[in-house]
């Protein structure tokens, strides 16, 4: 039994290329069977493919014996010499405060925890333990939930070129025996048999009924319909993949995408170019549903107009030919004024306004001999216009729109007042009749909090 899974489990490695020679690889160990087993085949393949290992286990502080589950990994990474990565956090409060289900907000922190450690020490791959009858119940699960095509393809064997599930096409029977022909020792998760969870009713439940009554081999017909799936998948994510390449804006500095290429692409690619942009954006995906692409559909349309909430503090915002992804600033509730009577950088709510004499071509400029001081620093007001040559008088509000800023930083962007008329807005626009004329003049500048940024899409004045 040993050699057949060992078998088996290279042949997956080869055929999808899971790993490199000289891999440094983490593996994600619960204690459970399936883990156990699976740092067991990577230890026993360590010389053939010169892997370095590290143990992570992540305690999700949900059962009493939680503890006694990290102990017992510790002591096996310890025995067979290797690095033990410990990650802890109270998933219940998490959970509360983010609205997610214990389920959803564990497997989000687990994975963050895992990424992290990816990135902070150099690792190559993260080894998961799934399994074919973990491959069946999800597929299952997701067509009961209404999945699409792309979640029934059930879970990838490798994913992003880094995530890694090698024994994802042996079953649960093959590795209890392997682990018992080998002398292995693991600890039980009582959870996995609460009924309470969706996900143990299907695999005790509704599984051996179907079993039972319609196919004996039911999970095996799952598997397959999801490698099927699967392998088209790998097709159609590429398709996506250069959609959204060329849908980029690539200069921005979040991301952002360009209307009139997404409303070219059938309705189809462009859910799974939503998909990878939010991916590329920071999203976490886990959290992401049918509700979150319609919003984005309806925001691009013009049905909506947005800005559109995103999982976690993300936004969907619509600008002149562009749709953006970003993070939301902390909200600023209230006005700001100030009378400045000099030259210097000021503090205001939303960044740092600068003014200093000088010449600038990427700046606002006045001419400081058209003005004089004190000027006044504010955030807009209802009603608020500015001067526009031709037109006469233009609304903020427009104009905002008109130069793609967003929603939410239009009460922190300061305007400048002299004599009760707007006269510049920072990086925006200058009043035609204040304007330098000469090489040198008042630069003003603005530079929002880290954190707040976006990409300046027009300039005026």
């Amino acid at each position: 039994m040993k050699r057949s899974l060992l078998r088996t489990v290279k042949r997956i490695i080869e055929r999808y290329g899971l790993l490199h020679r000289g891999d440094r690889v983490l593996v994600a160990v619960s204690g459970g069977v399936d883990s156990v087993v699976l740092l067991e085949v990577l230890d026993l393949l360590k010389e053939e493919y010169e892997l370095q290992l590290f143990v992570a286990h992540y305690d999700h502080r949900l059962r009493k014996a939680s503890l006694r589950d990290s102990l017992f990994v510790y002591q096996l990474a310890k025995k067979k010499g290797l690095p033990y990565l410990y990650g802890v956090s109270l998933v219940k409060e998490y959970a509360r405060r983010e609205g997610l289900s214990l389920e959803m907000a564990g497997r989000e922190l687990r994975y963050r925890f895992f990424e992290r450690l990816r990135r902070d020490l150099d690792l190559h791959r993260i080894a998961l333990a799934h399994q074919a009858d973990d491959l069946a119940e999800e597929v299952l699960l997701r067509f009961l939930r209404g999945a699409g095509r792309r979640g029934l393809a059930g879970i990838p064997v490798k994913r992003e070129a880094h995530i890694i599930r090698p024994l994802l096409f042996v079953s649960r029977q093959e590795i209890l025996d392997f682990a018992r022909e080998r002398g292995l020792s693991w600890v039980e998760d009582e959870s996995n048999r609460d009924p309470r969870f969706v996900r143990n009713r299907v695999r005790h439940l509704l599984i051996p009924f179907l079993e039972e009554h319609f196919h004996p081999r039911v999970r095996e017909n799952l598997k397959r319909t999801a490698l099927i799936l699967a392998e088209e998948e790998e097709l159609i994510d590429e398709m996506a993949r250069k959609a959204l390449d060329r849908a980029l804006v690539k200069e921005a500095k979040e991301v952002v995408l360009r209307v009139p290429i997404l409303r070219g692409y059938p309705e189809a690619l462009r859910r799974r170019v939503f998909w990878l942009a939010l991916s590329r954006a920071g999203v976490s995906l886990i959290r992401v549903r049918k509700v979150h692409l319609e919003a984005l559909e309806n925001l691009l349309s013009g049905k909506a107009r947005g800005p559109v909430p995103l999982p976690g503090d993300f936004r969907a915002v619509r600008g002149p030919g562009i749709l953006r992804l970003l993070r939301s600033p902390s909200p600023v509730s209230e006005p700001f004024f100030l009378e400045i009577y000099g030259e210097g950088e000021y503090l205001l709510p939303g960044g740092k306004f600068i003014l200093e004499r000088g010449a600038s071509r990427e700046a606002s400029v006045l001419d400081p001999e058209r003005i004089s001081f004190p000027l006044v620093v504010r955030s807009r007001r209802p009603g608020d216009r500015i001067f526009w040559p031709k037109v006469g008088h233009k609304r903020l509000k427009k104009f905002f729109w008109e130069q793609g800023i967003p929603p939410e930083m239009r009460d922190l962007w300061p305007l400048v007042e002299y004599q009760g008329e707007i006269v510049a807005i920072p990086g925006y626009y200058v009043h035609p009749a204040y304007q330098a004329r000469g090489k040198e003049g008042l630069v003003l500048r603005f530079v929002p909090h880290q954190g707040v940024s976006f990409a300046l899409q027009k300039r005026s004045g």
